[in-house]
């Protein structure tokens, strides 16, 4: 099964991200209100992004949930995301709240490895009795602008190809680097953000990167 593709409104304006949505929409499978634009706007943006697109599309709250699981969680869904996100730092008690949020909703738990230097393979372990329905490995902007790339995250958790996770790349996605994340880690989920927001023709970039994936 081809990868699906999920473009991220992280950096942008209420306007411009408004504006995304609408254009990719159709070429997309995943519209993510990602963190940046949350803590700018606050969550009533989700609803926002919802209202002017016209398909069913999947949308993803990525707000990064820390503690409170289950309230976090259920005002993401309120304001119309089918996805949310957690941080796989997260103690048990808080993960298996928001599972039981997504579970209630329909909705699906993205596991996020952003913080990835605390968790082992135990958490790892503890997260898999979770099933959450995507890991993410997923490199900071910080680290992306140092220079890390996804091939090197992979390489911290050779662990991780012992279990079955449906996995999410997110963190410095572009065209150039997608051929060799496809065939190495195989993930289920694409993640792109600046090399779609921040390019000049963002409908043909996505177009791009949809064909790359097809060929994989």
């Amino acid at each position: 099964m081809k990868a699906k593709l999920q473009v991220a409104l992280d950096m942008v304006s209420r306007e411009k991200g408004c504006e995304l949505a609408t254009l990719l929409q159709d070429e997309v499978d995943i519209l993510e209100v990602g963190t940046p634009l949350v803590i700018r706007y606050g969550l009533g943006i989700v609803k926002e992004i919802r209202k002017v697109i016209t398909t069913e599309r999947e949308i993803l709250a990525d707000i990064k949930i820390a503690d409170a699981g289950r309230w976090e969680s259920e005002q993401a869904f309120a304001q119309g995301a089918t996805m949310v996100s957690v941080l796989a730092g997260a103690s048990f008690q808080t993960l298996e709240e928001v599972k039981s949020v997504c579970e209630k909703e329909k909705g699906k738990m993205v596991v996020d490895l952003i913080d990835w230097a605390i968790c082992d393979r135990d958490k790892i372990q503890i997260i898999q009795r979770i099933q959450p329905d995507y890991l993410a490995l997923h490199l900071s902007t910080d680290a992306v602008k140092k220079g890390d790339s996804l091939l090197q995250l992979r390489q911290r958790f050779p662990f991780l190809s012992e279990t079955n996770f449906p996995f999410m790349l997110a963190g410095g996605v572009n065209r150039e680097l997608l051929p060799s994340l496809l065939q190495e880690v195989r993930p289920q989920v694409v993640v792109v953000g600046s090399a779609v927001a921040g390019s000049p023709s963002p409908l043909a970039e996505v177009k791009e990167i949809r064909r790359i994936i097809n060929l994989a």
